[in-house]
């Protein structure tokens, strides 16, 4: 299954892109970008859209690159209840960026 070109800069991970998704996923890049966009950073993206409590969408920055868990760059919202919390869903590295808020 093909992401696809939603609106200038937005491309969309359809949900079953990857068994289990609960939301699409969206990539924010420009067309000169998307053709940088590893195939493993589209395959994080879609994972992270099958965690438990995602809201949303799961998402990638135009900076996104394969991650540890999470694509660098990714972004993802869950809710208190029945949501995960996951301090090191890109990685360990110092200053990562990674952002917790209650």
């Amino acid at each position: 299954m093909e992401i696809e070109k939603i609106d200038d800069n937005i491309y969309e991970v359809p949900i079953g892109y990857r068994p289990g998704m609960r939301v699409p996923g969206r990539i924010f890049v420009s067309a000169a970008l998307r053709e940088m966009v590893e195939p493993g950073t589209v395959d994080q993206v879609a994972n992270v859209a099958t965690l438990p409590g995602i809201v949303g969408h799961s998402m990638a920055m135009p900076d996104a690159h394969l991650g540890y868990g999470f694509p660098i760059g990714g972004v993802a919202a869950f809710k208190e209840q029945g949501g995960i919390i996951s301090p090191g869903g890109v990685g360990f590295d110092i200053n990562c960026g990674v952002r917790l808020l209650r």
